[in-house]
């Protein structure tokens, strides 16, 4: 049997990442931070060494899971908040993009759940600066916009903190039932956040 290739066992060791980062994602939906190393072993169908060789700890897998999903979070932000649209447009084309990708690649919305939703603090070495980077890089854009559609009179003329919480806590809040759904969704992920935007700008607009 002739040995692997160089890119063969990149593509293992890809393989590999993808499968323990996706299993931890799901682990920590239905578990929590009570989620241990082992459990992620076990889940997958991997050795315990198989996941230590990637992973030093828990924390270190946390630390890479909620960086990769501030950076998805940040291309969203930038893309949909382009000033040439109205708020009302900003804010819808970031909540579908958001709820698409959070169906898509539930580790990006870890982040969401834990850092608007949850308070049980983020086991990894400093969870401040990062609630700070994702009030500032994430949520501040989306509260200006809400501002600046109630000056304009896009929308209601509701508090605008009390309007970014409904807005935001909707889209956490839809996109952790449809993740967490046992049941094979009639429609994809898009159709599904199409209509939740739907939903949710209609009850928004003035």
């Amino acid at each position: 049997m002739c040995p692997r290739t160089k890119e063969q066992n990149e593509a293992i060791r890809q393989q590999r990442l993808i499968q323990i980062r996706h299993t931890a994602a799901e682990l920590l939906l239905e578990r929590g931070m009570r989620m241990e190393m082992g459990d992620i072993a076990e889940k997958a169908g991997l050795g315990r060494g198989t996941v230590y060789h990637y992973y030093n700890s828990k924390v270190e897998l946390f630390e890479e899971l909620l960086a990769e999903a501030m950076l998805a979070g940040e291309r969203i932000v930038a893309d949909a908040m382009q000033t040439g649209l109205r708020p009302s447009e900003r804010l819808a084309a970031f909540a579908r993009a958001s709820l698409d990708d959070w169906a898509r690649e539930p580790i990006h919305f870890i982040l969401y759940l834990y850092a608007f939703h949850y308070a049980e603090p983020l086991p990894i070495q400093d969870p401040q600066r990062l609630l700070r980077e994702f009030r500032d890089k994430l949520l501040q854009p989306v509260l200006h916009t809400i501002e600046e559609g109630i000056r304009l009179g896009e929308l209601t003329a509701a508090s605008a903190q009390t309007l970014f919480q409904t807005f935001v806590g909707a889209l956490v809040g839809a996109a952790n039932a449809y993740i967490r759904s046992t049941l094979t969704p009639e429609r994809g992920s898009e159709a599904w956040a199409a209509d939740v935007v739907s939903v949710l700008m209609n009850g928004m607009r003035a």
